[in-house]
């Protein structure tokens, strides 16, 4: 081989190694393309077999935020990935920045840095501890005072506490030309949600046809029915019954099912952090706490740009930086911990590194760029024969939150 062949060898080879190293990474379009949100009176879902060391319905934990949005105005809830519950606990560091061991000389570890989560905690402690343990019937005049104010402190921390959410990942047959999706479902503390209603479903699936329902084979599709409810004066759709169909084959043409099965996207790679251009994910959150998070906005056509509240500096630098082609994201691959078997790894979305002495862990910087969607969907989803079937009215997660409708909880 001739020394320009082995060079453009090892250019090639570099392609190879920084892919890998990079993860996967879609623009809007793309990521916008892989949520499954129902909002047709029926849609057809299903399950892909989950690949080896993870589950086919996996857990993540995500805030439910007021943010501003374009043209300065509030969105409610928004949801936001939280580093503290999804991502690996981090070593404890001591006042020289060495971990700190524990007897048997391992590293302490302590839960990656979120600000929100920080401000769940800090309000959360505001409560009185002095009526801890006695009943309500038991209590004084001011004591049912003390017990008034401390409900009122939870409702308030409860803004900024993590839900747990439920992930599966499949194909929304109504729309099989986007290939895999994604489609994310509250834990509801009633016990009367989604996954409340599915588990139950699936488990009868196998008592019958005695194979998993996402079998690529002899698995099934998954009948939605949508309906409207009302919530505080407002309409949306929710999840009002659900059925598997007669077991079918995942698709007939065996390359697009060959491709669906081996695709390796994750809920990683599509529920992302929350970023802005110059500053990372974790101050992001610190600025969403404080209610001042940037955004970008798109209201005067001629004059869109990136507004950062009360940081006239860091504005200046976004709608002023660099727009060439190349990156600057330095992101180290770590391990995440929640949905993954011991040995796997996957693209981190974010890296941190502690401050000596300290729990405050510092994130290193990205960039990312100004994204605006709006989306309508209307495409018609199959009528399908119900088979084995549940009712599923849903309910709002919890009494202080809104219900997860329309798109809501799009990275953008």
């Amino acid at each position: 081989m001739n020394e320009y062949l082995e060079q453009l060898k090892k250019e090639v080879q570099s392609y190879v190694e920084k892919n890998k190293k990079d993860g996967k990474k879609f623009n809007r379009d793309e990521i916008l393309a892989k949520y499954f949100t129902p909002k047709n009176t029926k849609e057809l879902w299903r399950f892909l077999p989950p690949k080896q060391g993870h589950k086919h319905i996996e857990e993540a934990f995500f805030h439910e935020m007021s943010l501003l949005v374009s043209g300065g105005k509030i969105k409610h809830g928004q949801k936001i990935y939280c580093p503290a519950h999804n991502d690996p606990k981090v070593p404890k560091l001591d006042a020289n920045g060495e971990p700190i061991l524990d007897q048997e000389g391992k590293p302490v570890l302590i839960p990656a840095p979120c600000p929100v989560c920080d401000k769940y905690k800090r309000e959360l402690s505001k409560q009185d501890q002095s009526i801890k343990g006695i009943k309500k019937d038991n209590m004084t005049e001011a004591q049912l005072e003390i017990l008034k104010k401390n409900t009122e402190i939870f409702k308030e921390a409860s803004k900024y506490k993590a839900r747990k959410f439920y992930i599966a990942k499949g194909i929304d047959k109504g729309k099989e030309k986007d290939g895999v999706k994604f489609w994310r479902f509250k834990e509801n503390y009633k016990n009367n949600g989604v996954m409340d209603k599915l588990a139950p479903l699936m488990g009868e699936y196998i008592d019958v046809y005695d194979i998993d329902f996402a079998d690529p084979e002899k698995g099934s599709n998954l009948s939605i029915t949508m309906a409207e409810n009302e919530w505080n004066g407002r309409t949306y759709m929710a999840v009002s019954a659900l059925s598997f169909r007669p077991p079918s084959k995942l698709h007939e043409d065996p390359v697009i099912m060959k491709q669906w099965l081996n695709d390796d996207t994750t809920w990683r790679d599509v529920f992302l952090p929350k970023k802005a251009p110059n500053i990372t994910p974790l101050e992001y959150l610190q600025m969403a706490v404080d209610g001042k998070n940037p955004y970008w906005d798109d209201t005067d056509p001629e004059n869109k740009k990136w507004v950062f509240p009360g940081r006239p500096d860091l504005e200046e630098l976004a709608n002023t930086r660099n727009r060439d082609l190349s990156s600057n994201s330095n992101d180290d691959d770590i391990q995440q911990a929640s949905d993954l078997s011991y040995g796997d790894t996957v693209k981190s979305q974010s890296s941190f590194t502690q401050s000596p002495g300290t729990d405050v862990v510092s994130e290193v910087k990205t960039d990312s760029q100004p994204v605006t969607p709006q989306v309508t969907d209307t495409t018609p989803t199959p009528q399908v024969t119900e088979n084995i079937q549940v009712d599923a009215q849903t309910s709002i997660s919890t009494k202080y939150e809104m219900p997860e409708d329309d798109y809501d909880d799009l990275p953008f």
